[in-house]
């Protein structure tokens, strides 16, 4: 074998192992490029296969046990009768038991304390606080608001209007009363009044 053979097969076996090295490379190449196109392709297409479909769930699974019946909201709603009621108002959402009574619009703070409080009793009296207004161990359960209201203030004149809530939060040992018609820091309430006449 000549000297320009030996060269022409070194260049050859030189020429292949760059071609090798070549292809190795751009295989890997193709493989890093396509498996996350795959990947988006995938995600793309289950997406559009399943637009449109709802999420059926809810997030009271394996709680509010033992359940409050449409029975049980009727038979609130009958027992709450009171001479100085204009209309009341009981539903169930959100695992909340919401009662609002509005009063005539004479009614004073003692009527709608009074109204509150038996409205309140006349509902545990149906639906036991123990039992359904407090948590288990593992169990969460439903919340209670009793709103009682005498009127709705139109513009800023509030003389008179009293508003009060009795709430039982399931997490919480008793309930509370929160007054909605009073501000709880007068300072800071008129302030505020202050600042919204001179905006004025």
């Amino acid at each position: 074998m000549t000297k320009k053979d030996k060269t022409k097969t070194n260049k050859q076996k030189k020429q292949s192992a760059i071609s090798t090295k070549q292809k190795i490379l751009y295989g890997l190449s193709v493989v890093v490029i396509l498996v996350p196109l795959l990947l988006l392709g995938y995600i793309y297409l289950s997406t559009k296969e399943n637009a449109g479909i709802p999420t059926v769930g809810s997030r009271f699974d394996n709680e509010l046990d033992p359940a409050i019946t449409e029975e049980q909201v009727d038979q609130i709603k009958q027992s709450l009768t009171f001479d100085e009621a204009e209309h009341v108002e009981v539903n169930l959402k959100s695992a909340t038991v919401r009662v609002t009574i509005d009063l005539e619009d004479k009614a004073g703070n003692k009527t709608v304390t009074s109204v509150m409080n038996e409205a309140y009793d006349k509902v545990t009296k149906v639906l036991p606080v123990e039992t359904y207004f407090t948590n288990k161990d593992e169990t969460k359960m439903y919340d209670l608001e009793v709103s009682v209201y005498n009127f709705i203030p139109e513009e800023d004149n509030t003389d008179g209007w009293v508003y009060k809530t009795k709430i039982k939060n399931a997490s919480a040992k008793k309930a509370f009363t929160d007054v909605l018609s009073k501000p709880k820091n007068q300072d800071v309430a008129d302030t505020i009044e202050k600042e919204q006449d001179s905006i004025k």
